[in-house]
Order: C-alpha cells, then structure tokens, then sequence
C-alpha cells in the first residue's frame, strides 16, 4: 500500500530512542514516502526544503544531543513549518520504564550514555526531558508502549487517511486467580466472584470450571446466562472497534478468587461463543492457575469459612 502520486503532508518524526522512530520512518517509506533519519537541527532547513520538491511527500527525524538547545530546535521546527505549511509533526512516546525495558532487552547502548557519563535509566530521562517542548509541536501522538510493529503501521495508515490492510485479529481470553495476584498485561479484567462459588460443593471441589458438573452448576444460577448474554454481546461489539484503532490483538482477563472454577468456565462459554459467532477472530486461551489445580484440590479441601478458592 503505497501513497503513489497523490499529494500527502510530510512529516517530522519526533520520538525518543527507543520509542519506535525508525520503524516509523520504515512504515513511511513503505507509503511512499522519502524518508531521511537524523537530521541535523541546524540544517533542518537546508535539508528538508529542497527535498519537497519532489514527486514525493517526506519523512524525517532529528538527531538531538544532550548539548542541544531544546528552545533552538523548537524554533527551527516553527521556522520550517512557516515555510512548509503542508508539514506536520508525528511524535511516538512511551514510559521510562518501557523504554528502559526495551534497551535491556536489545542489549543496545542508549546514545546518551557516553554523553552523560552515567547509567541507562539517567540516560533515557535525560533525552526525554530534552524531547519535552519539542514534543509540544506535534499535531499526532502514537503512545507505542503496548503498540506492535503491525499496529504502528495501522495507526500511521490511519493518520494518513490510508485503508487499513486486513490484518488477522487475535483474541486472548487469560483466567486467573485473584488470591494470586491480578495479571498486568489484560486490557481488559473481569471479576466472576459475584457467582455463588462451586468450591463449596464438596463434589465439585476437585473439579474444574472445564468439567460440565461445575458448567452446569454455574449455568443454573439464575443470573450467570442472563449475565453471560449481556456480557458476551458486549465484548462482540467492543471487537471490531479496537480493531478499526489498529489493534491486531486484545487481551481479556476473567478472574475468580483461585481461578479454578467460575473464572474458567466463564472462560471457556467465552470463548466458545466467539469461536463460534465470530470465526474471524483467531482466539486463544489459557489458564493461569492450571498447575495449581491440583495442589488447590489437596490443600484446600480444610478451608470451610470465606471465599477462599476458585
């Protein structure tokens, strides 16, 4: 999908290292478009402008230093829009910690750190504050923190008024226990412990939310299939919206107090009904407390007062 000889703006760049500029200008440059990275900021106007003469719109970066005067490229960007009304500011953020993350992760060196003579994590807050009233200018954001190369592409094509390329979205349904903590990676967390408990069914104590007993036990309470209905027509209507955002993923979360029983079958009627309903969704599931189930069923067994298991 490329922008071909239609005329669009140029864009600058703006981001952090780490923050995903160069997959950026990639996308851009798979739009059409003719991309430079690192421009010096003093020559930002003999550079770019001789550029947009051509055929092709442009997308560019700066290279900053930590020397660098924050308030003098923020003049330079005004002074090259004055003269280049179609220009426009993409800025790509994400948090410290993230960005730190992803250094640890690549085992790159951050380029301030030579410059400041200290650690990654001073280094990356030091280029962020630098970014600061830069950033400022931007008439776009992209916070890339949980945003997949995929995704990015999606978001930018939609800057650009560009269609969006079909892209396969999944669906992960995680099960949980909240006595074991609440997962940090869920868009999207929903509590089952407002179901009458089956642990207390001494018969279904050792059984799962995978077992028809436990299913059936579940799904003859009076509120859980009116609960389920609503519940489930929700979240197929919530989709197809996160996806037109550019999201090729969504992560839902469903716990109970151990993550063995309601959690789990309210789970799998979930993902049952999307699988069934809505077959264009590659959908996934998983259970977290799966290798506790069985320790629950030992170790609990003693437990008569609160809710205390699944």
């Amino acid at each position: 999908m490329a922008v071909g000889t239609q005329k669009y703006d140029h864009f600058l760049i703006l981001g952090t290292s780490g923050a995903g500029v160069t997959t950026a200008l990639d996308i851009y440059s798979d739009f059409g478009f003719l991309t430079v990275a690192g421009v010096d900021p003093e020559q930002l106007h003999n550079t770019i402008v001789p550029l947009t003469a051509g055929e092709a719109p442009v997308a560019f970066s700066l290279r900053l230093r930590p020397e660098t005067d924050n308030a003098a490229v923020v003049q330079a960007i005004t002074a090259l829009k004055q003269n280049l009304p179609a220009l426009k500011i993409l800025a790509l953020d994400a948090p410290e910690d993230i960005l730190v993350q992803r250094y640890m992760q690549s085992g790159k060196k951050h380029p301030f750190e030579n410059a400041v003579n200290t650690g990654l994590q001073v280094a990356i807050a030091a280029e962020k504050k630098l970014f600061g009233p830069i950033k400022d200018l931007k008439d776009y954001s992209i916070d890339t923190s949980t945003t997949t190369a995929v995704e990015l592409r999606h978001k930018i094509a939609r800057v650009l008024g560009l269609p969006i390329d079909n892209q396969e979205f999944t669906i992960y349904i995680n099960t949980f226990g909240f006595k074991y903590g609440a997962p940090q990676d869920a868009e999207f967390i929903f509590d089952m412990r407002f179901m009458t408990n089956p642990f207390y069914d001494e018969s279904l104590r050792p059984l799962t939310g995978k077992d028809k007993p436990v299913r059936d036990f579940i799904f003859n309470l009076d509120h859980a299939r009116s609960f389920f209905d609503k519940w489930a027509d929700l979240v197929a209507e919530m989709l197809p919206l996160y996806q037109a955002q550019g999201k090729t993923r969504l992560t839902l979360a469903v716990g109970c107090t151990g993550g063995k029983h309601r959690s789990v079958c309210m789970g799998e009627e979930l993902a049952a009904y999307l699988k069934k309903h809505h077959p264009a969704y590659h959908i996934i599931i998983s259970h977290r407390e799966m290798l506790r189930w069985g320790k629950l069923a030992a170790t609990e067994a003693a437990c008569s007062v609160g809710d205390v298991s699944a």
